[in-house]
């Protein structure tokens, strides 16, 4: 089995348009934190889960965003709609053959920072992550641990530079590595969010750490091209994928990481 760790913020919590398909993956499961379970690995995935580690409450049509992010550590996919992570895991099933626990741990409208060691969601996300691994390893033989990764929008939003915002990443890298033991920090490169130079600071940034830090594997930059196909954006929300932007690019990515050698 490979434990598949899906971190970021809104692009891979999933703000989508639509629910699209809701198919079991086959070969896969979803690792639900709450109830300490392995669900068939389906649409909408992700959990909603307060500060304190107890259940939270979704984000729907209704739903006050500042109140849920001050109530909620976690998320799941907005409106119970599509997410990349299933099409990203059929991708890499297909590819390796492999059996795939899926860890979803995302949330919107966060910076790097916030996901530091000592932070509230670092802890969140290297918890969920540890207590999926221990139950994996219970039952099966567990050979890599990835995570992939899927924000920089708000550093983008904020003005980070590219030295920072490396810097913080390594950081985030090096502590999953030694707290969680992850084989490779895996990169889907940001797209064009402020659609000026504050993007590519973000964007140059990932890419300088893929493409000199061994712990750093880029899965794709096409995130970028996508931005400008209306297709693939989500027509109500600005900046964010559509459902088919969140296949199209779960399956790209999903694929990279099955080529990958490790």
């Amino acid at each position: 089995m490979d434990i598949l760790i899906f971190a970021g913020q809104s692009n891979m919590q999933g703000q989508t348009e639509k629910l699209s398909e809701s198919e079991a993956v086959e070969n896969a499961f979803e690792y639900k934190y709450l109830n300490d379970t392995f669900a068939p690995l389906k649409n909408p995935v992700g959990e909603d889960i307060r500060f304190d580690g107890t259940a939270g409450y979704p984000i729907l049509e209704n739903t006050n965003l500042s109140v849920w992010h001050s109530d909620n550590v976690l998320g799941s996919s907005c409106y119970g709609h599509t997410n990349m992570v299933p099409s990203f895991c059929r991708a890499y099933i297909k590819k390796t053959g492999k059996t795939v626990l899926a860890v979803h741990a995302a949330k919107g409208s966060t910076v790097v920072s916030d996901w530091l060691p000592k932070k509230a969601i670092y802890n969140a996300l290297k918890t969920k992550s540890l207590t999926a691994i221990k139950k994996a390893k219970s039952t099966y033989d567990v050979e890599n641990v990835f995570l992939i990764w899927l924000q920089g929008e708000s550093d983008a939003i904020e003005g980070c530079c590219a030295k920072e915002y490396k810097a913080r990443l390594k950081s985030l890298a090096e502590s999953l590595k030694k707290d969680v033991g992850i084989t490779r920090f895996c990169v889907i490169q940001v797209g064009r969010f402020t659609n000026d130079e504050r993007d590519f600071e973000i964007m140059n940034a990932q890419g300088e750490l893929c493409r000199n830090d061994p712990d750093f594997v880029m899965l794709t930059d096409k995130a970028a091209e996508m931005y400008k196909e209306p297709k693939y954006m989500n027509p109500f929300v600005e900046g964010h994928f559509s459902a088919l932007g969140q296949e199209t690019l779960g399956e790209l990515a999903g694929t990279a990481l099955a080529n990958h050698k490790n």
